[in-house]
């Protein structure tokens, strides 16, 4: 027999009409957590556990080859975490957006000047989200080792008030897709301020017209490479507007259900992720067609990442809730089945449409 709270979560993702009832439930259990006292009275083992998972997250948040490869083996230890891997795959991504504007191909479309600009938009969302979630992670790794929930803790590293009635559910039922959705919900609400409207990326970025181009240009095709055999295929949708916060959280959610709810397509990426160490470089999915080799002629140069971007130390004095709008709740609302995952075909298409932009602005 299902517990109370998992039959609402599950009807309200599986489009049953009862956001009101789910609405009530969380905004219920949120007030239990609603103005916090300023500070925190911790015990000597708890300040030891914030301690330590501070001194992680400070260790893998180095740069993108890092927190790369440190939520795929968080996913690694712990599979029922699907937002592990589903972070990995979009932080791969990420991590290839950076190289491409060291690339032959991308720094010829766009002004000298914005390519700077481009990489700390997403070396800043990107190290913030780790900032964010991987702190969760461990806290939940932890809460296992003890055999006790510890997420009284999560207070003490600023995470939305949102996220500790999500965990709390999670301990007791081990539900996937409800704290994969409250995951990608709370970190792009998370960056929203923080990254999309903050004045200097809003005047360098995002107003400008190369991130329009770029966008076009199927920039940001967000790609889930699986094995068929020796071959790579990729799988994965197109991000359409990212300043839009819903249409990231829906971007999310669309890649989840590519993700994990084909179970031969999450055993053929699982297999590429686990055989693939991420560099940045696209070569990783597709030497035939990309080179790390800026003298390979042949191929579209696509460099490892440290070799052409420094590692950034960033600040994280934002410590402000998010979560003050109740109606954010109904983003929970579903996961969007998706029918046509394979983009392989598309990707070749956009890879092609660049050459051909490069070459012609050349």
């Amino acid at each position: 027999m299902l517990h109370p709270i998992q039959y609402i979560y599950r009807s309200f993702l599986y489009r049953h009409p009862i956001p009101i009832a789910l609405s009530h439930l969380l905004l219920d259990i949120a007030r239990r957590w609603e103005d916090p006292p300023p500070t925190i009275s911790l015990t000597g083992e708890e300040r030891q556990i914030v301690n330590d998972i501070r001194q992680k997250t400070a260790k893998y948040n180095r740069n993108n080859i890092t927190r790369t490869a440190a939520y795929f083996d968080f996913f690694q230890r712990h599979r029922e975490v699907h937002w592990a891997f589903l972070a990995h795959i979009v932080s791969r991504n990420g991590g290839w957006n950076m190289t491409d504007l060291r690339g032959n191909l991308v720094p010829r479309l766009l002004p000298k000047k914005q390519i700077n600009p481009l990489f700390l938009f997403l070396e800043r969302a990107n190290a913030l989200i780790f900032h964010d979630a991987y702190p969760q992670l461990l806290l939940y790794e932890k809460s296992k080792q003890n055999k006790k929930p510890l997420f009284h803790l999560l207070r003490s590293f600023s995470v939305s008030s949102f996220m500790k009635p999500f965990w709390e559910y999670f301990w007791e039922t081990k539900d996937s897709p409800v704290i994969t959705v409250a995951l990608i919900i709370n970190e792009q609400q998370y960056i929203q301020k923080r990254v999309i409207e903050n004045p200097f990326f809003q005047t360098h970025v995002l107003s400008t017209m190369p991130f329009i181009v770029e966008q076009w240009l199927g920039f940001n095709d967000v790609l889930i490479p699986y094995k068929t055999g020796r071959r790579i295929r990729l799988a994965g949708t197109t991000v359409r507007d990212f300043a839009d916060v819903h249409h990231r959280i829906h971007i999310g959610k669309t890649l989840y259900s590519i993700l994990f709810f084909e179970k031969r397509l999450t055993k053929r990426a699982y297999q590429f992720a686990q055989e693939t160490a991420h560099t940045g470089s696209r070569a990783d999915f597709w030497p035939q067609l990309f080179s790390t080799e800026a003298t390979d002629s042949s191929r579209i140069y696509s460099p490892r990442l440290e070799t052409v971007w420094p590692d950034i130390s960033h600040s994280f004095s934002d410590c402000r809730d998010w979560f003050t709008d109740k109606t954010i709740i109904k983003m929970m609302e579903n996961i969007p089945a998706v029918d046509r995952k394979d983009i392989t075909a598309n990707y070749m298409h956009d890879m092609e449409m660049l050459r051909t932009a490069a070459i012609t602005t050349q």
